[in-house]
């Protein structure tokens, strides 16, 4: 694998160093990291090294850096007027998030080769999330296991609700979404992993890529395609699981479930919920997907005092204890059984 040198270079020490640690953590990002406090240690570090990105502060800059083994360089502005001739610039004094995701975007404009990543031991494995019933806490029950599984693994979720309304729930909003990624997987698919890096958000350590603004956005994806989107995830990242929020607008649903390791089904004891399960197994049942009978574990919730509407808040209370339980025994225990 070719060894990518991400170098920051600041006399700003402690942001210099904060802003490091921040990187180094983004375990989607295929660079080994360097620091510099003063242009004279990354002089002398260029004098026998190449550096694939530069991320530099505005008062260290030097032009002469442009004669020098540095492939990409993005300067981090501290005074509000552009430095460096035809260098991009961006401010500096942004949260690291931000700082993370102009990186990405620059370095994607000038690289064409990618390196694959497999770092996980074993196959990533896809829980599903899916009943027929509605407004039965499904997407509050999956972001719960998604941000308690993130305690110990790495972990994925992806909703793929055709009006999630998610995007009006999570903390901040975003620009872009599971759209866009389909598009890099279309037509940049050798890029996919610094482009999934870009969009990506985190929930309490669980990654999360944010949903379709339009559900028509998603109406042309078919399920393989869906799968093959899954496998390229598994290819290029190390999350151990990717769990999937689904609904009946998902098209190739039923292949999308044949795939998953566990499947769960939110039930009510109510008649009308009943029958619709009832006609949901059926079609299982005569579409031979008997695998997916076998994956599905019915979970029938209890009556909650309190359902946090604030998805950062389902790690704690009523039924953060119960999905717990859940990930114990149905998920740790069933992949020892």
């Amino acid at each position: 694998m070719i060894n990518r040198i991400l170098a920051l270079c600041d006399e700003e020490k402690t942001y210099l160093y904060h802003l490091a640690e921040y990187l180094e953590r983004k375990e989607t990002l295929s660079f080994t990291v360097h620091v510099f406090t003063d242009y004279g240690q990354l002089g002398r570090f260029l004098e026998n090294n190449e550096i694939e990105v530069l991320l530099i502060a505005e008062r260290v800059f030097r032009e002469e850096l442009l004669l020098l083994p540095v492939r990409q360089i993005l300067i981090l502005n501290e005074s509000g007027i552009t430095a460096g001739s035809g260098i991009q610039n961006i401010s500096k004094y942004q949260s690291r998030e931000n700082i993370f995701r102009a990186l990405m975007n620059h370095y994607m404009g000038g690289t064409e080769e990618v390196p694959r990543r497999v770092a996980r031991e074993g196959r990533m494995k896809l829980i599903g999330c899916y009943t027929p019933i509605g407004r039965c806490l499904q997407t509050t029950f999956a972001l719960s296991m998604g941000q308690l599984l993130a305690g110990k693994s790495r972990v994925l979720y992806l909703n793929l609700e055709g009006c999630s309304g998610m995007n009006y729930l999570l903390p901040k909003e975003c620009s872009s979404d599971i759209t866009d990624v389909l598009y890099f997987f279309g037509c940049e698919r050798e890029k996919l992993a610094f482009r999934m890096a870009g969009i990506v958000q985190a929930l309490n350590g669980m990654d999360y890529i944010p949903p379709a603004r339009f559900w028509k956005d998603l109406q042309s994806i078919s399920g393989e395609q869906w799968i093959q989107l899954f496998r390229e995830i598994e290819e290029i990242t190390d999350y151990e699981y990717l769990i999937l929020d689904l609904s009946d607008q998902v098209n190739g649903l039923l292949e999308i479930l044949k795939e998953c390791f566990r499947i769960f089904t939110i039930t009510r004891q109510e008649e009308h919920a009943e029958a619709k399960l009832k006609q949901y197994e059926s079609v299982v049942q005569s579409m031979n997907c008997e695998e997916i009978a076998f994956r599905t574990s019915r979970q029938n919730l209890p009556m909650f005092q309190k359902v946090p509407s604030d998805p950062t808040q389902l790690i704690r209370g009523e039924i953060a204890a119960y999905v717990r339980k859940v990930i114990e025994e149905e998920i740790y225990g069933y992949s020892k059984g």
